[in-house]
């Protein structure tokens, strides 16, 4: 078992996400980036898929009553095993009574745990969301329990690479939606010349930027959104969709980010610029 002895800024539990029931207005949810959530537990021997618990720039702390196979991977994070700094992106073994300490985390962490992590399922996901799942995360004094792995553990997964450096790029691959082709030509120049901020009111749901783009466009009747889908409201603020959005909107649609991108602008530091590559469909 794993006990929070504190929870840290934003900790929840995360899978890769909630399927076939957009229908019914849920989210897809899931972790924000799933590279990371893929990446961390092929380092532990589970399935790519298997919910692990996301950490948001301040991680937490906790205690194992058992020895288990563990990996923290993020771009940057600060992980301290009983008082000592320890590497991240790799295994790591905890003993009974271990402390573990995540801080300074760059945006998002992903802890892996080798074997099943049991929490509420609700929809065919464990993703926690504030109306969907009991708790919308996990809070101090929670009791984590884990499932032994039906598999046998290899200790070959820890050779297991994945490029950090591809956090570095500042370039967010986007295809073009039906309203961008309302916009004027001096519109689509700005998009794909000019940086924008990140702003810091991004969250789960969405990621804002600061500059202010001149909206000209009518609002359009609600039409399904995803994750990805970048907006332009009223006020003239471009949103970017994230894993949490709602399932319709009825702001213009200016952008699709392709899921790489997404992946990417949720490992952004806030009041980092970025700029849009438009792709053209093949």
């Amino acid at each position: 078992m794993i006990e929070l002895l504190s929870s840290g800024f934003y900790t929840s539990i995360q899978d890769n996400g909630r399927f076939n029931y957009t229908d019914f207005g849920a989210p897809l949810s899931g972790a924000m980036d799933q590279n990371l959530l893929s990446f961390a537990n092929l380092l532990v021997g589970n399935s790519t898929d298997q919910a692990v618990i996301e950490m948001a720039f301040i991680g937490p702390k906790l205690k194992f009553t058992k020895a288990q196979t563990i990996a923290i991977s993020a771009p940057k994070v600060k992980v301290f095993l009983n008082g000592k700094s320890v590497a991240i992106n790799h295994q790591l073994f905890v003993k009974p009574n271990d402390i573990l300490e995540i801080k300074s985390i760059q945006n998002w962490a992903y802890l892996s745990i080798n074997g099943h992590l049991i929490s509420e399922e609700k929809l065919e996901s464990q993703s926690q969301y504030h109306s969907i799942t009991t708790n919308k995360n996990l809070k101090k004094g929670d009791i984590l329990k884990i499932k032994k792995s039906q598999y046998k553990f290899h200790k070959k997964h820890s050779n297991v690479n994945y490029d950090m450096s591809i956090y570095d790029c500042n370039t967010l691959q986007v295809y073009t939606l039906p309203e961008y082709q309302k916009l004027s030509r001096n519109e689509k120049e700005i998009l794909s010349t000019k940086a924008f901020t990140i702003s810091e009111k991004s969250n789960r749901m969405a990621y804002q930027f600061e500059e202010t783009f001149e909206n000209r466009l009518d609002a359009i009747n609600s039409v399904p959104v995803m994750p990805g889908v970048v907006q332009l409201t009223p006020e003239g603020k471009l949103v970017v969709l994230m894993r949490d959005a709602q399932v319709t909107g009825g702001y213009p649609r200016i952008f699709q980010l392709s899921e790489s991108s997404i992946n990417l602008l949720s490992q952004k530091p806030l009041k980092s610029q970025i700029n849009f590559e438009i792709l053209k469909l093949k």
